[in-house]
């Protein structure tokens, strides 16, 4: 009964008591790839993607065929942070199935990381008319619609991924989900009053305000605020999806000189630290950015929790050797 009580729990999102009864299930059953498959549904589950990688290349290995594998495969290496990885999987998935819904989304998903905005928006739509459900694919669309300015069509988009039942495996938490709606819908306010409460106005006050509006919205999302920390950030973030992780961090030093008050630009300038081996310049900013926002977080999950997991390392004092 080892399976079947293991996948009850994992119904019920009870990750970790399911490890032991489906790993008990894999020693009974060795060659079974469902019992693979499942243990390693539960290990991605826990946050604990690595282990699944290694079973889930077995799996796929031995049963090229089986789809569910690769896309899970493909989940668990975007979450130890090995997108090219990732998009070998997702692709191995679509060369059989060119409409399957989770390698679309992963791959949406890995392309709006890098920054490749029309693919992510062509690979997220694909995604939703295959499977209209599929809430992470209508956040990752929400954020390219705020991203773009569009507020009213990133609000309805994000407004109707709270409405949906939440995947099994999802990339965004219903709390983050919440949080971006906020964020959104504050954002929305000033557009609001701007078309209900305003005469004509010349047009050197609209651009006026257009810019006034510009900064509040990117100060509302957490970015710099400043338009020359907004950029370093930017050319931050696209040298850190390219692992130039020395070059992450002098940009993102230069945005915090622009910007000193972004949590944001902080924050990642830590990441960058951390990843470039840095630990105590990563220590230094990460404290600063918890100063500026006790809760700030990174963008994405996975960056958030590698990022964590460096602090807690980089926190650890050294071993004392024994003479």
């Amino acid at each position: 009964m080892s399976l079947n009580d293991g996948l009850a729990l994992i119904r019920r999102h009870l990750f970790q008591e399911a490890l032991p009864l489906l790993a008990a299930e894999v020693r009974r059953k060795p060659d079974d790839p469902y019992a693979a498959y499942y243990l390693a549904f539960a290990f991605v589950g826990a946050k604990d993607p690595a282990p699944a990688v290694t079973l889930l290349s077995k799996v796929v290995e031995a049963h090229p065929e089986f789809i569910d594998a690769h896309n899970l495969l493909g989940l668990a290496r975007i979450r130890t942070s090995d997108f090219a990885g990732a998009t070998g999987e997702y692709q191995a998935v679509l060369n059989r199935q060119p409409n399957n819904p989770p390698a679309l989304l992963g791959l949406g998903m890995i392309h709006y990381w890098r920054r490749e905005t029309a693919l992510a928006d062509d690979l997220l739509d694909r995604a939703l008319r295959a499977d209209p459900a599929a809430r992470d694919a209508l956040v990752f669309k929400a954020d390219l619609r705020f991203a773009d300015g569009q507020i009213t069509a990133a609000v309805d988009l994000m407004r109707e991924a709270r409405r949906l039942k939440a995947p099994s495996l999802p990339e965004v938490s219903e709390l983050e989900i919440a949080d971006r709606l906020m964020r959104y819908e504050a954002a929305l306010q000033p557009l609001k009053r701007a078309r209900s409460g305003l005469p004509f106005l010349p047009g050197w006050v609209m651009v006026v305000i257009g810019i006034t509006l510009a900064l509040t919205l990117l100060a509302g999302a957490g970015l710099p605020g400043a338009w020359f920390g907004l950029a370093h950030y930017q050319e931050g973030k696209h040298r850190l999806q390219a692992m130039d992780y020395s070059g992450c961090a002098g940009e993102m030093v230069q945005a915090v000189a622009d910007a000193p008050s972004s949590p944001k630009a902080w924050a990642y300038e830590a990441y960058c630290y951390m990843l470039d081996q840095d630990l105590k310049a990563g220590l230094g900013a990460w404290s600063t950015a918890l100063d500026l926002d006790p809760h700030i977080t990174l963008d994405t999950r996975t960056e958030q929790l590698a990022l964590l997991a460096k602090i807690v390392i980089a926190k650890r004092p050294p071993a004392v050797k024994a003479r």
